[in-house]
């Protein structure tokens, strides 16, 4: 008899992204050609100059374990960046520490935060692993709706209904994962005072903080007395093109750095050396290469925007003001949105993410990101544009 697995994994389903990713590439290995709208990740190569630090690290000789809360340099890069593009003042040795990605530096946080049944406000729609890391860390995640029509910005009265004794923190993304919303400088401060009126940490996932089309990035905690108060999680995974390096950061109080270390020390030790080494490049170096890249993206977001525009049955609210994602409604009637998903990816070769993945906020949604080839996103939206029309036919 096998033994049984943890029953803490009861309720942590495989993530639905991975899940379209796996069908793409089996229909890849019977030579189907599938265009990828489904995954993160931007689809250009590290810049030259950062692999190049990795290669001379390796020569070095810097191969063995780093500190547990990262390499010196790379925590001094990290608070450089973050007083030249942001004003904030953090102390490298007491307020920064290295992580996994941007994932970790989440999951430690809530590690750190959270005793058994304590409540966090999350978004709804989010990022899948918001709720299901609070969940592995005892805590209980509180979904609360947005409001499309306005950047996708939280619906404050519905989060103050369900505010409990046992309410600990809100989590702020923006840019937004899965729509793209970036919320304005005065809608950031709306949630601060939020939490700030109900004593509660706040949580900033800034893994998007340099994708931006229109606006600058604000930052919680940059307003009055929000430092003390703020958790940002960041990483370097979309602003330089490293999502396999798996290099992220918490930049927090001492008090909560000083928890995600210890975890940190129990959990994986410490982040690969010569990737932070890289990593110190990137954040230290020329920064034209993310100025090259916003740019691709940029041109690829407006045809995005022009040709879902003109597709029968889908609707986009507003425009995405950030990341690299469209995130349009399905507005057919009795045409769900796995239907739609499900028939683009086996019959028309388009992997798109269902937007119930993103919670039930999401349902009558797909995740389009334009991760992909300025031509690939011209093909893909061809086939949404055909098989749109079917649907809508059908429907009539």
């Amino acid at each position: 008899m096998l033994p049984d697995i943890a029953n803490r994994l009861d309720n942590i389903p495989f993530a639905g992204i991975r899940k379209v990713f796996q069908r793409a590439n089996e229909l890849e290995a019977q030579g189907k050609k599938v265009i990828h709208f489904e995954i993160g990740r931007p689809d250009f190569d590290t810049p030259g100059h950062i692999k190049a630090a990795v290669k001379t690290a390796l020569d070095n000789g810097h191969v063995h374990y780093a500190p547990n809360d990262g390499i010196p340099a790379l925590r001094e890069a990290l608070a450089m960046r973050l007083k030249l593009d942001k004003k904030l003042n953090y102390n490298p040795q007491k307020e920064i520490m290295v992580t996994a990605g941007g994932q970790e530096a989440l999951y430690l946080t809530f590690l750190s935060l959270l005793n058994e049944g304590d409540e966090v406000i999350i978004p709804n729609p989010c990022f899948g692993p918001f709720g299901l890391a609070i969940q592995l860390a005892g805590g209980v995640a509180v979904k609360t709706p947005l409001l499309p029509e306005q950047n996708f910005f939280y619906d404050l009265e519905a989060a103050k209904e369900l505010l409990s004794p046992r309410t600990k923190a809100i989590i702020v993304n923006s840019p937004h994962n899965p729509t793209g919303g970036v919320l304005t400088a005065a809608q950031m401060k709306e949630v601060v005072d939020f939490a700030c009126r109900h004593n509660l940490i706040l949580i900033s996932d800034e893994a998007y903080d340099k994708m931006l089309y229109d606006d600058s990035f604000v930052s919680p905690a940059t307003f009055p007395g929000m430092k003390e108060r703020t958790v940002i999680c960041g990483t370097l995974s979309k602003t330089y093109a490293m999502t396999g390096w798996r290099i992220g950061y918490i930049a927090a109080p001492e008090h909560i750095i000083g928890a995600a270390v210890r975890l940190q020390q129990n959990i994986m030790l410490s982040l690969c050396t010569f990737a932070q080494h890289g990593a110190v490049a990137a954040l230290t170096g020329p920064q034209e290469c993310v100025e090259a890249m916003m740019s691709e993206f940029a041109r690829r977001r407006k045809l995005v925007l022009e040709m879902l525009g003109q597709i029968p049955g889908l609707a986009l609210t507003g425009s995405p003001g950030g990341a690299f994602y469209a995130f349009p409604k399905i507005t057919l009637p009795g045409i769900s949105s796995s239907q739609v998903t499900d028939y683009l990816l086996n019959h028309a070769g388009v992997a798109v993410v269902d937007g119930s993945a993103f919670g039930d906020g999401g349902n009558d949604h797909f995740r389009l990101s334009y991760a992909v080839s300025y031509e690939d996103c011209r093909i893909g939206l061809e086939r949404i544009a055909k098989v749109m029309q079917m649907f809508a036919q059908r429907s009539l």
